[in-house]
Order: C-alpha cells, then sequence, then structure tokens
C-alpha cells in the first residue's frame, strides 16, 4: 500500500484554474495534513510550512494585515513574538544590530531556504530538493533582474549560491511581455504549477505528491484571495515559496 493512500483520497480536488474558489480553507487542508503526516515526515512537513510563516513574518515585520493561516505560527504567536521557528529568531536578532542588504528580508527568505534545503537533503526528499532549487533560482533572477533595471548591483539581491544551470530567460520574457504585473504574476504562477507537476513524481500518493498537492493549494488558494478586498501592491508582493 502507498504511503499516503487514504489521505489523498480523503484531499479534496484543487481548481483547475488559479482564481476559482477552493474547496476548502488552506487552513483546513494544512490541518488535515499535519493529523494525518506519518511521524517519519513530521520535519519535512514542517520545512515545507515554514515558507509560509516566513511569508507572514515578511508582511507582519512591515506592518501589513495580509496573513495566510495555515503554516505552524498562529497570528497571535507572531504578534507575540512566541515560540518563533529559529530562522525567524535569527533574523530579528540580526535586524536589531543592523542588516547591510538593499532589501533586508532576503536575508529572511535566505534562512529559510537555508534550512529547508538542508532538511530536504537530509531525507533525500526528491520532491522538495528539485522545487526549491527552481524557485530560488527564479526568485534570484528576478531580483538581479529588477536590479539591473533601476542601475544596482544584482549580488546585492542574491539569495544563497546558484543551485542548478536553469535559463529563466524565455519565462522571464513571457513575464515581461504581460499587460500589467497582476497577469505577469499570474504567469509566473501558472509556471509554478507546471513545475510542481514535474517535480512531485510518479506515484500519486508518496510524500513528494503530498507536498506538491500543498504547494498546488497554496497557490490557488492566493488566487482566491482575489475576490477579496486588500491593497493589490501589497498582494503582489507577498510571496514565499512552498
Amino acid at each position: 500500500m502507498a504511503d499516503y493512500y487514504f489521505l489523498m483520497c480523503l484531499l479534496p480536488p484543487l481548481p483547475s484554474v488559479l482564481g476559482e474558489k477552493m474547496p476548502l480553507p488552506f487552513a483546513e487542508i494544512t490541518g488535515m495534513v499535519k493529523r494525518h503526516v506519518h511521524s517519519s515526515h513530521q520535519e519535512l512537513l514542517s520545512a515545507h510550512l515554514l515558507g509560509v510563516d516566513a511569508a507572514n513574518w515578511e508582511q507582519m515585520d512591515q506592518g501589513r494585515g495580509l496573513f495566510i493561516e495555515g503554516g505552524l505560527s498562529s497570528r497571535e504567536e507572531m504578534a507575540a513574538q512566541r515560540d518563533l521557528p529559529e530562522f525567524i529568531r535569527q533574523f530579528t536578532e540580526e535586524k536589531d544590530r543592523g542588516i547591510h542588504r538593499p532589501y533586508i528580508y532576503d536575508q529572511l527568505w535566505e534562512g529559510y531556504y537555508t534550512f529547508a534545503y538542508a532538511v530536504a537533503r537530509r531525507f533525500q526528499c526528491r520532491f522538495l530538493l528539485d522545487y526549491l532549487a527552481w524557485e530560488i533560482e527564479l526568485r534570484a533572477s528576478l531580483a538581479m533582474l529588477r536590479a539591473r533595471e533601476k542601475g544596482a548591483n544584482p549580488e546585492e539581491h542574491a539569495i544563497l549560491g546558484s543551485f542548478r544551470a536553469y535559463d529563466f530567460t524565455h519565462l522571464i520574457a513571457q513575464a515581461r511581455g504581460q499587460k500589467n504585473p497582476l497577469q505577469a504574476e499570474r504567469y509566473l504562477d501558472e509556471e509554478r504549477l507546471k513545475q510542481i507537476y514535474r517535480f512531485e513524481g510518479s506515484s500519486p500518493f508518496s510524500v513528494d505528491a503530498l507536498l506538491a498537492y500543498l504547494s498546488r493549494s497554496r497557490l490557488y488558494s492566493r488566487w482566491e484571495k482575489l475576490g477579496e478586498l486588500f491593497d493589490m501592491e501589497t498582494y503582489l508582493q507577498y510571496g514565499g515559496s512552498m
């Protein structure tokens, strides 16, 4: 019997198009997974969901109201700085001493990616190894492009070193060719969905498939929020990787 036959059958089908209504809130989906995940995969799940915490902290630390339920830390815990993940705690200490980077939250994401990738390597989790490497390289390519356009030093926005020799030339050209920032963001998230399907592997009931499902559900949940009232600029800056 495959690892997660029961759980994967229990989880609801996700929308087919970004922007459609989710069958369940993201927090309920992650709650189901937390209750049924094998103890041997608990650390992998935590490393994956800490990406939600990283994104939430980036928002809260800048005084923004957007918060995605479904990570490991609640809004109340973050507001009180109680039981924070280690990489967030280290970031706050470094911030107090002074972070000499053009965008200080690059330091936050570097801490998260370093931790999550180390966990993926230790467990040899194929999905996280492949998807995190792809996401890190995409983030680096986009940051370097924006830095060049502003006449800044691209190296100052680097997140970790080079993982794989990905060529994002066509992807970035297509994103830049969209009519507005929202369509560009949608194009990038549609490409993320393609990569998630590519990296999840051939077994539909493996831990790789389970983590891939969570990555997809977060993207669909993100676009469902477009129907709610909030500042669009804030929304488009809201990221993180799953």
